[in-house]
């Protein structure tokens, strides 16, 4: 595949030509070509469509040669920065170089971790918030740090705590004290080692979160899965998602161009979409699945797979 997204600054018949070449060298069969667009055939159309369309390009399904099979159509480039946008994008859609994973909805169930903690430390201080109320203010983004989220609950009804009180009392009831394990130990994967070892063995695999770094690592080596992994970017190398920076990191430091993310919140989608990779959403456990789903690809998701494993039959 090397050299497949260089020399096609020509528009027209040639222009056609080269995104054919571009097709055919990721694997993809053409049936037909206009001076406009080129005819691409897809055992998954719809999910070709929407993966190009997530990123920038406006493809579309039609049906081909007056049948039932529907096709999708790509539009030929009209100038070397379009040229060099497609190529990105069908070879990050068709040939990834790396998977990039969130951490929480998406490897662990945070559900009696995290999120209990947020609820706890709010009746600690006297505020009642309920799970819900959480995946609400997830929904909305910009909520990628829980112990500024917590704070900002609190705010909303009127009761203000600093966020070094919101921290301790946060911490306390996740990390565990003498007398109580932490919240911690509740957390269970999301997906099998064995799906994650398979994965391993075709891509370079990282995990790009906004927890801190020694609890990143304590799940990873918890669970037996920290050889799975290339790289961990967390909380302290980077400002939180929605910003681009932690997705832009991995990367760099993972020494490729192309690859794909799963998240379970906006921000994720956001920070991996304005990082040029392709965003696929997740529903994490105890959000409105249809709810959610449509707030991920509002956000700009490729997709919502209705579990981490589906990413497998993508990868085919």
């Amino acid at each position: 595949m090397e050299g497949v997204s260089k020399g096609y600054g020509l528009k027209g018949e040639k222009a056609c030509s080269s995104v054919e070449d571009l097709l055919l060298g990721l694997g993809v069969a053409v049936s037909s070509s206009q001076d406009d667009f080129v005819l691409a055939r897809s055992s998954a159309p719809a999910w070709l469509r929407d993966a190009i369309q997530c990123m920038g390009v406006e493809a579309q399904t039609v049906s081909a040669n007056n049948s039932s099979e529907e096709h999708v159509q790509i539009p030929s480039p009209r100038n070397p920065g379009e040229e060099e946008h497609l190529a990105h994008v069908l070879e990050t859609i068709l040939a990834p170089e790396a998977i990039l994973f969130d951490m929480d909805g998406v490897l662990a169930d945070v559900s009696l971790s995290y999120r209990q903690a947020i609820v706890i430390t709010a009746e600690f201080f006297g505020v009642t918030v309920t799970l819900e109320e959480i995946t609400v203010a997830k929904e909305a983004g910009d909520a990628n740090n829980d112990w500024i989220l917590t704070q900002r609950l609190l705010q909303e009804r009127g009761k203000s705590v600093s966020l070094g009180e919101v921290t301790r009392v946060f911490e306390e009831q996740y990390q565990g004290t003498s007398d109580a394990p932490g919240l911690w130990t509740k957390e269970k994967l999301l997906l099998s080692s064995e799906l994650l070892r398979r994965l391993a063995q075709r891509f370079p695999l990282a995990v790009v979160t906004g927890r801190p770094r020694r609890d990143a690592i304590r799940l990873l080596e918890f669970h037996d899965i920290s050889d799975c992994f290339q790289l961990l970017v967390c909380m302290e190398d980077a400002p939180p998602k929605p910003d681009p920076a932690p997705v832009r990191l991995a990367l760099e430091q993972l020494g490729v161009q192309r690859a794909w993310m799963l998240g379970d919140t906006p921000d994720d989608i956001r920070a991996a979409s304005q990082a040029r990779v392709l965003p696929l959403g997740i529903v994490a456990p105890g959000d409105n699945a249809d709810a959610m789903a449509q707030v991920l690809m509002g956000s700009g998701a490729a997709c919502v797979l209705s579990k981490v494993s589906d990413i497998e039959e993508l990868l085919r």
